[in-house]
């Protein structure tokens, strides 16, 4: 079996002009698509965290705040409910005295 050379060369130089093609054209955009992607999503993921941070820091604000408001709504409510109980004794006390007074006036005039 004879080995054609000239064969042998064309076959060599067709695939080492096939693979720079390749590099050329198919491997280095493909790393690059690659790249980008990767930077894009690590773009994104970054972006992601500072949003999931503040997030929690508004999350924090707010309870933050809710627990202030119930806080002050049982104060508000409290000092409602003393001054409530204040007057509604105060009441009680003038209706007292109003009905003493009206019993001593009848009182006064039936022994009269």
């Amino acid at each position: 079996m004879l080995i054609d050379w000239f064969t042998v060369g064309a076959q060599a130089l067709n695939f080492l002009i096939l693979v720079w093609l390749m590099k050329r054209f198919l491997y280095k955009p493909v790393l690059r698509a690659i790249n980008e992607r990767e930077k894009r999503i690590a773009a994104e993921l970054a972006s992601a965290d500072t949003k999931k941070v503040e997030a929690q820091k508004e999350s924090d604000e707010f309870k933050h705040k809710n627990e202030e408001l119930d806080q002050q709504r049982a104060a508000l409510l409290s000092k409602a409910t003393d001054e409530a109980k204040a007057e509604g004794q105060r009441l009680l006390d003038e209706a007292r005295k109003a009905a003493a007074a009206l019993s001593l006036k009848t009182s006064g005039s039936a022994e009269k």
